[in-house]
């Protein structure tokens, strides 16, 4: 009996041309929608992307490339501490890049991270992408108050967005937490409630939103007509540890804090550490104010006042505009600075528990 043999039929991938039979819309029109483009109305390309999605349409992104002269790569610089023992390393960013990532979902761009050790490996990486062009745009934090960073894409003209501002006037697009007004809000609910010592556990005064932090937390003084406990200001990497021990230290001056307003999540489980090892009690002893992004203050104990801002909606953000700055939209008119939500959970006063 003779042996046949039967091969089955390969069916071709969707294309363009696939997607532009099944919806209706001009192939230069699914061409811009897939791109994430500006001009196609928000209707338009969700009913695109639906269509895309049925029959597993993925672009590709090598043939785009030569056509286009893009890479479709939308570039992150994702520092990594080279301290050892560094607890909290790459919590906080893990949030940022799933929010970039959601931006980008169902776009021809895929994120590229290029892990930094320092504000020189930051600009020298920065500066590898632009001239090799690895991308097409740059999402990067830990800015500083004069960024080199900001300085290279701006002469270049090359797309990005920045977690956070420089203290230059630039034009560049940036997403950003108003660190003044939080600093301003956490210290004045403090002196409302009778403290007069209070303690900034804040990052070293290069990168920019530290000295935001410090110019808000002055300002609560002088309109309340007091005088700033800046002796009282830490500055430090942010660690646990630098947390814990600035505690420690502080609480040794001959005028220590009564109470404590710390620059994120880390440092406040090391004030809380260190408070605890010293068999002081929050919210009976002392007061603590603390900033968090990813939730984790919720479990704190005891519980904290919290100006929360979501870190993964930052992320989102960033995407968003990275988009439409590589589609070519004015960086001015990309631009936003978030207010977190004071989350209360001490009264945050004396009230009469210290002399």
């Amino acid at each position: 009996m003779a042996a046949h043999m039967h091969k089955t039929r390969r069916t071709p991938p969707p294309t363009i041309k696939t997607l532009a039979e099944i919806t209706g819309y001009s192939i230069a029109t699914i061409s811009k929608a897939l791109r994430d483009s500006p001009v196609v109305s928000p209707v338009t390309r969700d009913l695109i992307f639906k269509a895309a999605r049925e029959v597993g349409y993925q672009a590709n992104a090598r043939g785009m490339a030569l056509r286009t002269g893009k890479s479709f790569q939308a570039a992150v610089l994702m520092p990594v501490t080279a301290a050892r023992d560094y607890e909290w390393d790459g919590v906080e960013y893990t949030q940022v890049l799933s929010g970039v990532s959601q931006a980008l979902e169902g776009t021809d761009y895929r994120m590229s991270v290029h892990v930094i050790r320092d504000a020189a490996d930051g600009v020298e990486t920065a500066r590898r992408i632009v001239e090799h062009g690895l991308a097409d745009g740059l999402i990067f934090s830990g800015i500083l108050a004069d960024d080199p960073r900001i300085d290279l894409l701006v002469d270049h003209h090359f797309p990005f967005v920045s977690m956070g501002r420089c203290r230059k006037d630039l034009d560049y697009a940036y997403v950003d937490i108003d660190n003044e007004w939080a600093a301003h809000a956490a210290t004045a609910r403090l002196i409302a409630g009778g403290h007069r010592r209070i303690a900034l556990v804040n990052p070293e005064r290069r990168l920019s939103y530290a000295l935001d932090r410090l110019d808000g937390f002055a300002r609560a003084f002088r309109e309340a007509g007091i005088i700033a406990s800046m002796d009282l200001v830490v500055e430090g990497d942010l660690s646990t540890h630098f947390g814990r021990q600035s505690v420690i230290e502080l609480l040794q001056a001959a005028e220590p804090p009564t109470a404590f307003v710390c620059i994120n999540e880390s440092t406040t489980l090391g004030v809380l550490s260190g408070l605890g090892s010293l068999g002081r009690q929050v919210g009976v002893d002392i007061d603590v104010i603390a900033y968090d992004d990813i939730n984790v203050s919720a479990y704190f104990t005891p519980p904290v006042t919290t100006f929360y801002q979501p870190i993964e909606v930052l992320g989102r953000t960033l995407g968003q505009f990275l988009l439409k700055r590589m589609e070519g939209e004015d960086p001015k008119a990309l631009r936003q600075v978030f207010r977190p939500t004071l989350i209360e959970r001490q009264p945050d006063n004396l009230g009469g528990r210290l002399a």
